[in-house]
């Protein structure tokens, strides 16, 4: 296919120019010989938006379950008709939530962070657990209750969602509580590029290669919990508690994960959002560099130039969600969401939306980036190109070589979006 009479994002500026796509590759045009023209007259196309890190399950999940953000929680339950009540969005506890334990039907609801949930009595004795709050891997028995075909319909609802969006690839993150052949089935499925991060702690188990145009490339690993929940990791306690600096939860056979990736050219991603996780995050990895962080809210400034070592996907909108819950936090000695200077001092970072613990919208992230200082060109750059860079993968770029995903915008200010491709086919 000749794309035609378009205005081309290149080099952070539109430009137009022709584009040809052969077998879902952007080719020289002076190489192309099909007749197949498409005529796009005033449009603008920028590069399909790439999510270095968000999880394509739980935003499906999300949206075909309760949403608890911005509600009264305990009504928002009791006002629903479902036999069993899944929830994700609350960020503190009502007083009255014990009254949910009076309901003649499971409750479980998910912080937004995703690493706390709260679960009545009658969740309990269907978890075969004997407490309120759950934390961190004790939510993985949530999600082995769900079964496959609600899966692939959260995959799929996911998916369209995303596209509708412009993001045509996301590193993502789905392996929990559902089996290795469930996920292989999605990736086989998917209509987006799937860079799948395998969170285990026996990589050597499981298979590292394609799946359709997805891929699983890399291990995801937890070395803390999250602010919100109070589990992430820090060198003083949190200011409102006595002694609770959070949680580090690193497995203990890290460096033979390590080694195994290395031996096999996988990335190890570890999830570190506390000062301290993050110091024994790097001691632990020691020489095996070129590994991903992801996050890296809190950084000690004595450790910052160890991180060139490293790649990133970091959410400059955390900066802003997180105002409230980081007051709670010593700022002594520590970079706080340093994402910009960490791009100025040439750290290899990629934006992120976490997502569905924030918007999936690029345009949340981008517009959180631009008030920290980074500019226009610089924010599409980190959500396109930077997130196949730090993978070594050919997208995100509107280049020869590149796979041919992009978004097709109606107008300059790229509020419209007109059509999106994958493979140099429309799928919306």
């Amino acid at each position: 296919m000749r794309i035609t009479n378009a205005n081309v994002w290149i080099d952070g500026k539109f430009v137009k120019k022709d584009l040809c796509i052969e077998k879902g590759i952007f080719i020289d045009c002076n190489k192309y010989l099909d007749e197949k023209v498409l005529n796009l007259e005033g449009k603008y196309i920028l590069p399909g938006f790439s999510d270095s890190h968000a999880h394509v399950l739980g935003i499906g999940i999300k949206l075909l379950t309760l949403n608890l953000e911005n509600t009264d929680v305990v009504d928002a339950v009791l006002k629903s008709n479902d036999k069993f009540i899944l929830g994700r969005g609350w960020s503190n506890l009502p007083q009255n939530i014990e009254i949910l334990n009076e309901v003649d039907k499971p409750v479980i609801l998910i912080r937004r962070c995703g690493h706390i949930a709260w679960i009545n009595k009658l969740a309990q004795e269907m978890l075969g657990m004997n407490k309120f709050l759950l934390e961190e891997d004790e939510l993985e028995k949530i999600w082995e209750l769900l079964p496959e075909d609600f899966y692939i319909e959260a995959f799929e609802k996911a998916q369209n969602e995303m596209l509708k969006k412009g993001i045509t690839s996301v590193h993502s993150d789905d392996f929990h509580g559902i089996t290795f052949e469930t996920l292989t089935k999605l990736l086989k499925r998917s209509k987006i590029r799937i860079y799948e991060k395998l969170y285990t702690t026996k990589p050597w188990k499981y298979a590292f290669k394609d799946f359709g145009k997805s891929k699983i490339f890399g291990v995801k690993l937890f070395a803390d919990g999250s602010l919100g929940g109070k589990t992430a990791f820090l060198s003083t306690p949190y200011s409102d508690t006595k002694d609770n600096f959070g949680r580090f939860v690193l497995p203990q056979n890290f460096k033979d994960i390590v080694e195994f990736a290395d031996k096999n050219n996988l990335q190890v991603c570890v999830h570190t959002i506390g000062d301290e996780a993050l110091t024994r995050v790097l001691d632990l990895f020691g020489k095996h560099y070129g590994h991903r962080i992801i996050h890296a809210q809190l950084v000690k400034k004595a450790d910052f130039l160890r991180l060139k070592n490293f790649v990133f996907s970091i959410q400059p909108h955390f900066y802003f969600e997180d105002r409230e819950i980081i007051k709670y936090v010593s700022k002594k000695n520590l970079y706080l969401y340093p994402f910009k200077k960490m791009y100025d001092t040439g750290i290899g970072i990629s934006f992120s939306s976490d997502a569905p613990v924030s918007p999936f919208d690029p345009w949340y992230v981008i517009n959180s980036a631009l008030k920290l200082g980074f500019s226009f060109a610089e924010s599409i750059k980190l959500y396109t190109e930077s997130s196949g860079e730090i993978i070594n993968e050919k997208i995100g770029k509107i280049k020869e070589g590149y796979k041919a995903d992009f978004v097709v915008f109606n107008d300059k200010e790229l509020t419209d979006i007109n059509s999106v491709y994958v493979d140099g086919k429309k799928l919306v």
